[in-house]
């Protein structure tokens, strides 16, 4: 797997040298922040503040910056940590070569896993480390982006071996179409779906990146109507057979099923759309939806849509069904997810509110939608305020509540889980991590996060609670974390920060166990 990831590298390299160097240069080139990332909150928070772009909806990330827009990149230049050799790139009128910093994290468990949404680490005891740097060549037409990854964790689990990964990491190869705002990108990079900040019912940055085709939107795209965003992704997902799995609450899945997982690639199908009115610009509504079925049960027949795209061919409802009952739907042996979101901005308070409400499988029609609306569903709510202080300070505060539990309809209706569905017992995983939230399966928090900033300096605090799957235990097990972080930037060159959470686990494992988890992050970057 290493090799072949190591090949995939080299073949990125030479397309685009050969693509740079071959094609007409007179576009708008966009480049992306990584997904999940400091950066990206940064961008938001500048957004509520008013001093970017007012059309982005963050419902649809990767975010993309143009590094031909001179004053946009002074504007976001003295925030943002990713582009922070901007000042100091290659830069001709047609061609921009920009060195990514050289990034180092350590991450370290005393008692038991802890820690989400970061990545290519993983959800386990132990010390473990991330080595990232690269480039980003871009023109009017191609861009490259190179940033692969080195991931060593010295414990998986108390039988695990050290686990060392060498991946594209965040790399991607993008195709510009045109004055159109429409890219097509080959990528194993981070998506984010949705308006979440800590989760992310669909998609978010805890697991790895997957290989993928993704045809979507690099800006807002302005129509009378009003400002779409978009993403279709296709790819391939793949699970590791000696390891925990997340979704089944960090069991092995021969320790669950009596048998090995699959070793066969999932096809993943993908939609992330949003939409703000024209006559209500701070609105933002979209809906996500994703199936995932073996490499085996790709259909030999139908259309290339049919066969790689489902998620464009299949209806929404089961009696819109090929059949009209749903029983050749569940014939297929395919999972689905879906929800719909929204962000509403508050542009003089400094604010906004969000929420996303889903769903872990078909609804029947209309009527089941409407009276039963709370099977197999969960939801996420939020709310940021940013309180600028000065030219370069301000304060931001967070609270965001996730729900995945089932609720009482399971008692006449079971639906299992999120996650965790019928057709695939691994589940909406990827390298045994879950592509959602990070949360285990039926889990539901609820986070407070103030953080005050001045430029790229910054002091976080972090309260949070955690519920391990409630619905299915009757002893509880509930997690209480505080935390605190820092960043600093040392004579321009070196960022550094580091993050200590102290975790109460009260019924560890739905026991009477209430250990304390220490986790530690540390995390430097050297500016080229």
């Amino acid at each position: 797997m290493q090799i072949a990831q190591v090949k995939l590298s080299i073949i990125f390299f030479y397309l685009s040298a050969l693509l740079v160097f071959s094609c007409p240069l007179n576009l708008k080139a966009q480049t992306a922040l990584i997904a999940g990332s400091d950066d990206e909150n940064t961008i938001r928070d500048l957004q509520l503040l008013n001093k970017f772009n007012k059309q982005y909806s963050f419902n649809v990330r990767n975010i993309f910056i143009s590094l031909f827009n001179q004053s946009e990149l002074d504007s976001i230049g003295p925030f943002v940590s990713q582009y922070g050799s901007l000042n100091k790139k290659v830069s001709k009128k047609h061609l921009k070569i920009i060195s990514y910093p050289l990034e180092w994290g350590q991450q370290l468990n005393t008692h038991s896993a802890w820690g989400r949404n970061n990545g290519v680490f993983l959800a386990s005891k132990g010390y473990q480390q991330k080595i990232v740097t690269g480039g980003i060549i871009s023109t009017k037409w191609i861009e490259f982006q190179f940033l692969p990854e080195l991931h060593i964790a010295s414990q998986v689990s108390s039988t695990q071996k050290i686990n060392n990964l060498i991946s594209t990491g965040q790399s991607a190869l993008r195709l510009h179409l045109g004055p159109l705002p429409f890219s097509i990108s080959l990528s194993s990079e981070n998506i984010w779906w949705g308006p979440g900040v800590f989760n992310s019912l669909m998609m978010s940055n805890n697991a790895p990146g997957f290989n993928h085709v993704r045809l979507h939107t690099n800006r807002p795209w302005k129509t009378p109507i009003g400002v779409f965003e978009f993403q279709v992704v296709s790819g391939y997902l793949k699970s590791r057979s000696n390891f925990p799995f997340e979704n089944i609450n960090l069991n092995t899945f021969e320790s669950i099923y009596g048998r090995s997982p699959s070793n066969e690639q999932r096809l993943f199908s993908g939609l992330n759309l949003a939409y703000s009115p024209v006559f209500f610009k701070t609105l933002s509504i979209g809906l996500n939806r994703m199936f995932q079925l073996y490499e085996r049960d790709i259909p030999t027949s139908g259309s290339f849509i049919d066969k790689y795209a489902p998620v464009l061919a299949s209806a929404f409802f089961k009696n819109k069904t090929e059949g009209g009952t749903g029983l050749v739907e569940d014939a297929k042996n395919r999972d689905q997810l879906i929800n719909i979101f929204a962000r509403l901005r508050f542009p003089s308070l400094h604010a906004e509110i969000y929420g996303e409400y889903g769903w872990n499988d078909y609804k029947y029609n209309l009527r089941d939608l409407t009276l039963n609306p709370d099977h197999a569903s969960a939801y996420l709510l939020g709310l940021r305020k940013v309180f600028p202080l000065s030219t370069y300070r301000r304060m931001t505060v967070e609270a965001e509540l996730t729900q995945m539990a089932p609720t009482n309809s399971d008692l006449a209706r079971p639906a299992g889980n999120w996650y965790v569905h019928g057709q695939l017992n691994e589940g909406y995983t990827h390298y045994n991590q879950i592509i959602g939230g990070g949360l285990g399966p039926g889990d539901n928090t609820a986070t407070l996060r103030v953080s005050r900033i001045n430029k790229l300096n910054k002091q976080v605090v972090t309260i949070e609670r955690y519920q391990h799957n409630p619905r299915f235990h009757t002893l509880k097990w509930t997690d209480w974390s505080f935390g605190l972080a820092h960043q600093q930037m040392l004579v321009n060159k070196l960022l550094l920060s580091g993050r200590l959470e102290l975790v109460h686990r009260n019924g560890y494992q739905w026991t009477i166990d209430k250990p304390l988890n220490v986790f530690m992050a540390l995390k430097a970057q050297y500016f080229w």
